[in-house]
């Protein structure tokens, strides 16, 4: 029970950044356009969320070197992620 809010909140995380790059596919395959930056930042929910769901112990505010080593670390590989949802949308915008 200690840990039931990050928990919660990266739920809500999970569930509404799924559902938003689910909309952008769809909105993408239906119309042939989409949301540059919710396919870029789109991922980034999904991975900060999936964090908190494995360690809620690391919600809140980072206090020490190594907490904001490992936030930026996340931070990155969510927009890594971002950047090959991008890439898969539109591979032409990357110069393919």
């Amino acid at each position: 029970m200690k840990h039931l809010k990050p928990r919660l909140l990266a739920i809500v995380l999970l569930v509404l950044f799924g559902a938003l790059t689910y909309i952008n596919w769809q909105q993408l395959w239906s119309s042939g356009t989409y949301s540059t930056k919710l396919a870029a930042f789109g991922p980034v929910g999904l991975v900060g969320g999936a964090f908190l769901m494995f360690f809620p112990g690391k919600a809140g505010k980072p206090t020490t070197t190594g907490d904001k080593v490992l936030v930026m670390i996340v931070f990155v590989v969510g927009l890594l992620a971002g950047l090959v949802n991008w890439y898969l949308m539109d591979p032409g915008f990357f110069g393919r």
